[in-house]
């Protein structure tokens, strides 16, 4: 017998409305992210290493010292350079 399970997603479009502080907090994180993102690609392109597991041992503990971001924006950095 196959039972049928659906899987629905569900898209909601919002428009954040950040105070001008809050917004310069955001920018500022995005910048300090891709700065994270290019330090991680210049490590994968000296070390030639390009898949994900590999780059996460080269770059972790340092992308994490280095631009004081948490664990999950480091985790999401280098995979985001992994992916590209």
């Amino acid at each position: 017998m196959r039972v049928y399970n659906p899987v629905m997603k569900l898209i909601a479009q919002i428009k954040l409305l950040p105070t001008p502080e809050q917004a310069q907090a955001l920018r500022k994180t995005l910048e300090v992210a891709n700065a994270a993102c290019n330090y991680i690609s210049d490590q994968a392109w000296e070390s030639q290493t390009s898949r994900q597991f590999p780059l996460h041992k080269l770059t972790y503990y340092s992308v994490k010292e280095i631009f004081d971001l948490t664990a999950q924006m480091v985790v999401r950095a280098i995979s985001k350079v992994a992916d590209a």
